[in-house]
């Protein structure tokens, strides 16, 4: 067999007895050999010389992230799995004879001198706040398998795989996107029944899941060519019982950097092999494809006549959706194609002879927080597949988790972190004040689930992108430990949690302390709201902060009562909070007290939040606190609440704008009636929205600009119509295309995405708004206005004279020939 078996529990321990000899004998100064033990290993797990340095390496990295000592010339390599990590750390745990461990604890990278807690124990009317000897969890597994997170955060080591790489984390697998299951079920058929040749394109952008897909799909096969050394490559060759399959791993990777094809290559190699006249032993193809490589390859084959086409055109310009002009010119054809925009199927033949049955799937075409549409592979190889919905903002609570893959990871995330079945909420619970614990206990409802993916999904159409798996690790990880991984090392949460406990010195120091606590908090972290975390900065270099950012709800806390309504209000329950005398209590008591008893608020509220809500209760009724750090503090303190009220409902900003765009989309080609006349009012705006005038475009001006108002200069205008408008979504995935038309005339399109209608939703009664997203629109609007002005459409256009508040009008008259 291949490498690319998983390493059982008998041959990770001989490799670390191997390594922590080596390693023993050189903190002794005592000689030994490196060979040797290599040699021994591989007598013993049949495994090569070069696998068993690559896991050496990855041994040592494992000890350079806690600052263990690692074994001098075996130098930090990433890619570890869980399985060897886990380990490591148990055999650290359990020789004696090394200094240090896991639990060794350096200086927090978050930590000032003035941090340090006090030595003695501390305590309040509530009971002890902090013990310097108390753990800060009763289950020491937890504090490991959050450790786990650090290389599953956005940009971490362990989110993609090369193929040969088993899948032995401790971390479940989600849910794969739309299609992907069933196409490598389908090609795994075909391989072992040597069938006629399947060939199987995984089409998205990196972080996608591919390559964990294709790891699936070879699972069990022989691999023809090794590769030892841990990095990933092209192509692997495997060996199946009565077929082979050639995989490329990644197409952005060119073995030839002279080939500006090598995609196309590929499949023409793969189809030589196969041939019209198929071979006894047939060969399969899997390829996973970056978008990006498409439209290089595209850019060579278009440089080729029709007649020239090869197998490796005719597939390539089938995935890029390029309409192929002169098909029959070429010897390579396709036929029986079937399919939606994100799965579709094939018949590849040569002169008419079947060549191979051809599947593609999209991976990132269905958002991973939607459910999965369903998909049949017939035994013709035709797929069928069931229509790709978005549902509602109001009715997302209806979505099952074994069909959204965002939902079912987050659940078996939760379950592998499984803490002690005490109740957080319960301020007696815990001798520590600890916002990890805050985080695991709220998510245990399923309300603050739905509420989170909601939110996470609203920012998904704000900003017209889609998470990958890799962002969605990412968003998962601030959403359970905050920007811990890019603050500090995986060995120094612990430390910072218990170096920032409240112990009594002050209310304002302990308000301080419960600040930096917060910034761990997922309605903080996720909208890059910790102390030390500046969004603005964040979201420029984190794919996660860049996204969620914008759905920030304190930046739309729109006045009202009604959480559960995406076209009402929200936000006042909050704000009358701390409108309360101090006497009635606490703002989050009070907001408590407000609500309703089934609110998912009281599921997101824990001892901790409570605890805050003391600090700044205490805070307030300091005597001597200056006023801009009263205000100050309330101001900070009224976001963290408006963002757990508002994560609780699932509301983000702008909440009317996203589940008007999701309508626009569920009812093209009609337009809602709530948005059909602010985009003619933003389209083009009246002169004078108090008459019943018309629109009029500038002809010679610099900027197509409507006219407004009075002109103090003279202008020649023309007179624009009210438009004809309707919306088109086929083969455009989540896009929708604003059409204009003019007396039946066609004049442009524009996608009709977040940024438009929310400036078209901030046009009242004909009077044209505007909102801060102008300059991204403005372009777009002015090529929509500009194609008015093309000569083609002023035939029998009404012209007029604007002048000061008068416009006078115009007549054209035919020169005579």
């Amino acid at each position: 067999m291949g490498e690319q078996r998983p390493w059982n529990e008998d041959e990770t321990n001989a490799l670390l007895e191997a390594y922590f000899e080596m390693l023993d004998s050189e903190r002794r100064g005592l000689a030994y050999s490196k060979i040797a033990h290599n040699r021994h290993l591989q007598s013993l797990t049949g495994r090569s010389k070069g696998s068993i340095e690559f896991k050496f390496c990855n041994i040592s990295h494992v000890l350079a992230e806690i600052d263990h000592p690692f074994v001098v010339g075996y130098k930090p390599r990433s890619h570890v799995q869980e399985a060897l990590r886990v380990a490591v750390m148990r055999q650290l745990n359990t020789r004696d004879s090394l200094i240090g461990s896991w639990d060794t604890q350096p200086k927090s990278l978050m930590q000032s001198p003035t941090d340090a807690p006090k030595p003695a124990a501390a305590s309040n009317e509530r009971g002890p706040l902090f013990e310097p000897t108390a753990p800060v969890m009763q289950d020491d597994a937890i504090w490991h398998r959050l450790a786990g997170l650090w290389d599953r955060a956005t940009g971490g080591t362990d989110v993609a795989a090369r193929p040969d790489h088993p899948v032995d984390s401790i971390w479940p697998s989600a849910l794969r996107p739309a299609g992907v299951e069933e196409a490598c079920n389908w090609l795994k058929a075909g391989i072992a029944a040597g069938e006629p040749a399947r060939f199987l394109f995984l089409v998205g952008g990196p972080g996608a899941g591919k390559s964990h897909a294709t790891a699936h799909v070879v699972e069990g096969l022989h691999a023809e060519n090794e590769h030892d050394e841990g990095l990933a490559h092209r192509v692997y060759e495997y060996k199946g019982t009565r077929s082979d399959v050639v995989v490329i791993n990644d197409a952005t990777i060119s073995l030839e950097t002279s080939n500006a094809a090598p995609l196309i290559s590929d499949i023409n190699g793969a189809v030589d092999d196969v041939g019209p006249l198929p071979t006894s032993r047939p060969l399969n193809l899997m390829a996973c494809v970056n978008r990006g490589v498409l439209v290089e390859e595209m850019a060579d084959s278009r440089s080729r006549e029709s007649q020239d086409w090869t197998a490796g055109d005719v597939l390539v310009r089938w995935l890029y959706g390029s309409v192929a002009k002169g098909p029959d010119e070429s010897v390579w054809r396709l036929s029986r194609q079937a399919g939606r925009d994100f799965v579709k199927s094939a018949q590849l033949s040569h002169l008419g002879n079947p060549v191979a049955n051809i599947l593609a799937v999209f991976v990132d075409e269905c958002s991973l927080f939607e459910e999965r549409p369903a998909i049949t592979i017939g035994a013709d190889s035709r797929v069928s597949a069931e229509d790709y919905r978005i549902v509602p903002l109001a009715r997302r609570r209806e979505i099952r988790d074994v069909l959204s893959p965002a939902a079912d990871l987050l659940t078996n995330v939760l379950t592998v972190l499984q803490i002690p079945d005490v109740d957080a909420r319960d301020e007696y619970s815990t001798m520590l004040v600890n916002p990890v614990i805050a985080n695991l206990h709220s998510l245990r409802s399923p309300q603050i689930r739905t509420g989170l993916l909601t939110l996470a999904r609203s920012a998904e159409l704000m900003s017209a992108t889609r998470m990958t798996y890799r962002e969605l690790w990412g968003f998962l990880t601030r959403a359970l430990v905050g920007d811990a991984p890019i603050r500090m090392a995986r060995g120094n949460l612990r430390e910072f949690i218990v170096a920032n406990q409240p112990v009594g010195q002050s209310a304002e120091d302990d308000f301080q302390r419960m600040q930096r606590l917060s910034g761990l908090r997922f309605n903080q972290s996720i909208f890059g709201a910790g102390e030390w975390a500046s969004a603005s900065e964040g979201s420029t270099r984190d794919p996660v902060l860049k996204l969620l950012v914008p759905a920030d709800p304190v930046t739309d806390a729109v006045p009202g009562s009604d959480p559960d309504s995406p076209d009402e209000g929200w936000a006042t329950p909050v704000s009358d909070a701390f409108s309360v005398h101090a006497s009635d209590g606490t703002p989050l008591q009070s907001l408590l007290e407000s609500l309703p008893n089934n609110s998912p608020m009281r599921d997101i509220v824990t001892d901790f939040d409570k605890r805050l809500d003391e600090a700044f209760s205490k805070l307030m009724q300091q005597a001597h606190l200056k006023d801009d750090k009263r205000l100050d503090a309330t101001g900070w303190y009224g976001a963290y609440l408006t963002r757990l009220y508002a994560v609780s409902h699932g509301i983000s900003a702008f909440r009317r704008e996203i589940e008007m765009l999701i309508t626009t989309w569920v009812q093209s080609p009609h337009l809602p009636d709530g948005l059909k006349s602010p985009l003619r009012t933003l389209l083009r705006p009246k002169r004078n929205p108090n008459a019943s005038g018309s629109s009029i475009l500038p002809l010679f001006d610099s900027r197509t600009e409507p006219i407004t108002g009075r002109v103090s200069i003279p202008k020649l205008a023309v007179r624009v119509k009210e438009p004809e408008l309707t919306t088109d979504r086929a083969g455009q995935g989540e896009q929708v295309l604003l059409t204009i038309r003019t007396d039946g005339t066609r004049m442009s399109s524009v996608s009709l995405d977040f940024p438009l209608i929310r400036e078209a939703l901030a046009c009242v009664d004909d009077f044209i708004g505007v909102t801060d997203l102008i300059d991204v629109t403005a372009p777009r609007l002015e090529r929509v206005r500009a194609s008015r002005l093309l000569s083609a459409h002023l035939l029998g256009a009404e012209f007029c004279l604007a002048d000061g508040d008068q416009e006078v009008q115009l007549t054209q008259q035919e020169q005579p020939r």
